[in-house]
């Protein structure tokens, strides 16, 4: 019987998309896994040899950070009894299941952590311009990196100076999904996805687009901000539990760039236009730069001072598979860089 490397992954408390990573790399069930975080993904339990340690939240009562000193040295340093327990409760899951490699997704100081408690790091790299001092020394600490996406779509700075120990595995492709036609002919239906770690869209922003193009149907699937009164062409559908088959149903989508709502615009096939929500590091500006560039995907930098009947248009003439075609792998594919990575990060340890 074959045994399986045995893989710890820390998920990042904020956003739902680094848990999402971990239960797709689960959903593989080419290694023995160990999720920690402060919040359980669904379905994680019944996926065979995969295992989940709740830890003690790093963020107050509200949801929001904890005060830090002044000049942190770190990104994040709260003095309190909350962060040594959930620092505690981390080293003993990771003794307890005794990891040949832990993939921290993402934190400078677990990755660090990790390293000074002796276990081989694969730190994940995200998009935006992450140069500081934090960021470096996080990927000091690591044996390895990894990207979920394609090495094309790194920066040039980056490349230069860690590309040689990145992974990267690209985008893990939906199974089942195929290539679709491009715009309906005659097909007026908008459907804009947001990201669900911010605040989404302001409705003061997406009602002027749809007042700007009042023959399309703008359907808004996320999150949205602010109090206007709407046009008839505007409808907001909430945070759905999948947007998938609203997404199929758009004639051209409108998604953050965030990476799970990109995923998702790409698996529907649908020609796109990405509009980048606020993130630290300017992780989703960056992250829609790389994909206009690379794949010609039109993108506007915000919702205001936009020509949308123009881009509305540019989208339509655009390949409805373009995003798919930039980022997608198959998961074999996925599988076999993901234990390449592994075996060459375990490597490092003993």
């Amino acid at each position: 019987m074959t045994t399986l490397p045995r893989v710890a992954y820390y998920t990042h408390h904020h956003g739902s998309g680094h848990l999402r990573h971990a239960l797709n790399i689960a959903r593989l069930q080419v290694v023995d896994l160990l999720v920690t975080g402060s919040t359980e993904p669904a379905g994680l339990r019944t996926v065979p040899h995969t295992r989940f340690a709740q830890l003690t939240t790093d963020t107050g009562p509200d949801g929001e950070p904890y005060p830090t000193p002044e000049e942190p040295f770190l990104h994040y340093t709260p003095i309190n009894s909350a962060i040594r327990n959930r620092f505690a409760e981390l080293h003993a899951a990771w003794r307890d299941f005794d990891p040949q490699v832990i993939i921290i997704d993402v934190s400078a100081e677990a990755a660090i952590f990790a390293r000074l408690c002796g276990y081989p790091v694969i730190y994940r790299r995200m998009p935006g311009d992450r140069s500081d001092a934090v960021h470096e020394l996080a990927y000091a600490s690591a044996s390895e990196l990894v990207a979920y996406y394609p090495r094309r779509l790194e920066e040039s700075s980056y490349l230069e100076a860690f590309g040689h120990r990145t992974q990267y595995l690209g985008m893990l492709s939906p199974t089942g999904g195929a290539e679709t036609d491009s715009a309906k002919p005659g097909g007026r239906i908008i459907t804009v996805q947001t990201s669900l770690g911010g605040n989404g869209v302001n409705l003061g922003d997406l009602v002027q687009a749809a007042r700007s193009c009042p023959s399309w149907q703008w359907n808004v699937a996320g999150l949205s901000t602010g109090s206007i009164e709407l046009p008839p062409n505007v409808r907001l559908l909430g945070v759905l539990k999948d947007p998938a088959q609203e997404l199929a149903a758009a004639d051209i989508i409108i998604t953050s760039a965030g990476y799970h709502a990109v995923a998702a615009a790409a698996a529907a096939g649908r020609p796109t236009i990405l509009v980048p929500e606020e993130r630290p590091f300017g992780e989703q500006a960056a992250f829609a730069r790389a994909l206009a560039i690379t794949a010609g995907i039109p993108m506007a930098e915000s919702w205001s001072d936009v020509s949308w009947p123009d881009l509305l248009r540019q989208a339509a003439a655009s390949d409805a598979n373009a995003l798919r075609k930039a980022l997608f792998v198959s998961q074999e594919s996925f599988k076999v860089g993901l234990l390449d990575l592994v075996s060459k990060a375990s490597g490092a340890g003993s």
